[in-house]
């Protein structure tokens, strides 16, 4: 588990930082869970709604939409395959996310090209990483409210 300015994020999981979308997935073989992390939940304010597009998914474009307190912005994919599961309860009631985002997917997806695009320099797997690229995120953040 790794600490940034009091925001967890659990190394038993991949992220996602392609257009700074903020989604980790976590593998099981070829299926795939990916959801929101703590860095987008805890700036994004209130999760308001959730919507998924049921359609084949492409890594890097956009799956569905999310509404916060703050903003409407897209969910982008970190991987390429089909929808197997919408986590209903979530959608529901995406609040969940901001209370416990590493427990609360949003969908599970069986990959299609899953070995090759997890090389993708846009999938955060060390802890280096995923530390470098947490802190510039907050610090970025910093800097826009100033």
């Amino acid at each position: 588990m790794i600490d940034i300015k009091g925001s967890k994020f659990p190394l038993d999981r991949k992220y996602y930082k392609k257009h700074d979308c903020h989604v980790w997935l976590k593998v099981d073989g070829d299926k795939v869970k990916i959801g929101m992390d703590a860095f987008l939940t805890e700036n994004a304010g209130f999760l308001n709604f959730i919507s998924i597009d049921e359609e084949p998914i492409k890594q890097g474009e956009g799956i569905g939409t999310y509404e916060s307190a703050k903003f409407v912005s897209k969910i982008y994919s970190p991987i390429s395959g089909d929808i197997i599961t919408i986590n209903d309860e979530i959608v529901d009631n995406p609040r969940k996310i901001n209370d416990d985002p590493y427990n609360n997917w949003i969908i599970a997806v069986k990959a299609k090209d899953l070995e090759k695009e997890l090389r993708s320099d846009d999938i955060l797997e060390s802890e280096q990483e995923i530390s470098d690229y947490m802190t510039q995120e907050f610090e970025r953040l910093d800097v826009d409210e100033e």
